[in-house]
């Protein structure tokens, strides 16, 4: 059985309505089937500095790591700074290993909700997603642009909760969908 680890934030989580739920894991998990073991170790609110901190959570015997983190990095009230954000990238992908990882670029933000885009603005995404790109690229890594995903889809807000940040279950199956794909592609390599 193929272990298989969700490393994130609450987008991961599947935050809704004030609390984190287990419907990104049970999506998952459903999708692949009883071959491999779902483990969500994300942390709602999480940076990529918690996460450094986090790292000895991860079990050794990890098949795969799907590595999220940058949308709270790139918040201007609690976030990070890009060259930060770099460095924390290159820091987990060196102690969890390139060999075994997927990453998830930050998430976009509703730009329609006023409340939300007061923390973030479209130039810091597409500054961080690329810094997530990039460090995919270097160590020869799968990326998710879940930017590229969301961006284009007509009626953008009804797949974000009222908070412009959170998915809605439509918004969150399309996180799943991207996910499950990109696993599928790194388990027939492994």
């Amino acid at each position: 059985m193929k272990k298989i680890i969700l490393f994130g934030d609450s987008i991961f989580n599947g935050y809704h309505a004030g609390h984190d739920t287990n419907v990104i894991t049970a999506g998952v998990q459903k999708e692949l089937g009883a071959n491999v073991q779902i483990i969500n170790l994300s942390l709602s609110g999480a940076t990529t500095a918690e996460g450094k901190k986090r790292l000895n959570l991860i079990p050794q015997d990890a098949d795969i790591v799907v590595l999220e983190y940058g949308t709270n990095d790139m918040s201007s009230d609690w976030g990070i700074n890009s060259a930060d954000y770099a460095k924390n990238l290159d820091y987990m992908v060196e102690n969890i290993g390139a060999a075994k990882m997927i990453i998830a670029g930050p998430s976009y933000e509703d730009p329609n909700n006023k409340d939300i885009m007061q923390y973030y603005n479209l130039e810091d995404m597409k500054v961080y997603n690329q810094i997530a790109a990039d460090c995919a690229r270097k160590y020869n890594i799968p990326f998710i642009n879940l930017i590229a995903n969301f961006c284009p889809l007509e009626n953008l807000s009804s797949y974000y909760q009222e908070d412009g940040q959170h998915l809605t279950t439509i918004g969150n199956q399309i996180l799943i969908n991207l996910v499950v794909t990109t696993i599928k592609e790194k388990l027939a390599q492994i």
